[in-house]
């Protein structure tokens, strides 16, 4: 069986890693922080704050508290971080070391956040909201600020161009609502201000968070699937517009001319699209979004869609794609396996992708991202040998 899906301690670290000023902290073995960090290091090798117990044999027998107090004093001494970001992996909690106990006992200046996130208990998404939702202990009352501002929720500090995406959702907004605090892809002072807006866009997940900071703090929120093309776009300002009285007709007018203007020269291969059967795996927000971006804005046909939490076996899902007719793939580097052996293109833009470098800012999202997404589609298909002549048919 293949999980679809990475474990719980990836979810927590996806959700963790990107608070600058905070560094996580593996209490687990040393295949978690290998991996983990495989997984970052294709998005920014630059910003690595992490660190591992690298809990031992000995670790094992007589219990790793020691290795854990040891391994907090020596992340504030290297790191100097202002929050620690405790998290248990599935060795840890087997062996049931007391966490908390050593959490609270530890005398140094940075704070100690602890999420349990042993990969037995739980996916990716149920790590990435427990953490999510763990942070909320950061967090004051603030006073609602009087301009429209937002929390962004849902972005993970490995997804595949999230820094790029980010830009060009504050495009979208285009300075009619701020963007103040994403998570999670922020600083400490960004998160702590976080109680001051008006309401919490949550992309998919992060929902826990989200209601936690509506008990909390009064903060309303919405949930919506990841903005792909003009649809989403259209998705995101109707939202706005219903909750602070605004007016996006002006940028619906510029997406639309900014996207006619830049494929109006491959409009033929355009033309080879319509009706082309497509599969795509992705977390939920993320595949239905493409989905819909597919269907009505590109004229492709979804023969297989699966959202990857849903999943309990990834070869359910590549004996669907197997039976169909299938000829592009979108999906993450996990799914590599499956368009080599069809011999297909495949477009990778779900969590994880460690094949791929992403250096240019080149979104998926707004108007830029959709020419961007349309021109990298196209160039998958052109790139395979068996499927590119269907551009000239």
């Amino acid at each position: 069986m293949k999980t679809a899906d990475g474990c719980k301690l990836f979810g927590a670290h996806q959700a963790l890693t990107g608070i600058q000023g905070g560094v996580v902290l593996l209490h687990s073995v040393v295949g978690c922080n290998f991996g983990s960090m495989a997984f970052h290091a294709a998005c920014d090798m630059a910003d690595i704050r992490q660190t591992c117990t690298v809990i031992s044999d000995s670790d094992v027998i007589f219990g790793g508290e020691e290795s854990l107090s040891r391994a907090l004093r020596h992340a504030e001494e290297l790191c100097s971080p202002e929050v620690i970001f405790l998290v248990t992996g599935c060795v840890s909690d087997i062996i049931q070391d007391d966490v908390h106990s050593a959490a609270k006992a530890f005398r140094g200046r940075a704070r100690v956040v602890t999420v349990e996130a042993a990969g037995y208990r739980g996916g990716l998404e149920d790590g990435y909201e427990a953490a999510l939702t763990a942070l909320a202990e950061l967090m004051s009352p603030l006073p609602t600020a009087e301009a429209p501002a937002i929390n962004l929720l849902g972005l993970g500090a490995d997804d595949h161009r999230a820094g790029p995406d980010l830009e060009a959702l504050r495009g979208l907004l285009h300075g009619k609502v701020r963007l103040n605090t994403v998570l999670s892809r922020c600083s400490l002072e960004e998160l702590r201000r976080a109680p001051s807006a008006g309401l919490n866009v949550v992309l998919g997940r992060g929902v826990g968070l989200a209601r936690e900071m509506e008990r909390r703090f009064g903060i309303p929120f919405e949930v919506l699937d990841y903005p792909y093309g003009l649809t989403g776009a259209e998705g995101l300002w109707h939202c706005l517009e219903r909750r602070f009285g605004l007016d996006f007709s002006e940028e619906r007018a510029s997406f639309r001319r900014r996207t006619a203007e830049g494929l109006r020269p491959v409009y033929s291969y355009l033309q080879a699209l319509y009706g082309m059967p497509v599969s795509l795996i992705g977390s939920g927000a993320r595949s239905r979004g493409m989905a819909r971006f597919l269907i009505r804005e590109l004229g492709m046909e979804v023969a297989c869609q699966a959202e990857r939490e849903a999943l309990t076996d990834l070869e359910d899902f590549f004996d669907r794609v197997r039976a169909s007719e299938t000829a592009v793939l979108f999906g993450s580097s996990f799914e590599a396996e499956l368009a080599e052996e069809l011999e297909i293109p495949l477009l990778r833009y779900d969590y994880p992708v460690f094949d791929r470098l992403c250096v240019t800012c080149r979104p998926y999202v707004g108007a830029e991202g959709t020419l961007c997404l349309t021109e990298d589609l196209l160039n998958e298909i052109m790139g395979t040998w068996n499927q590119k002549g269907a551009l000239y048919q």
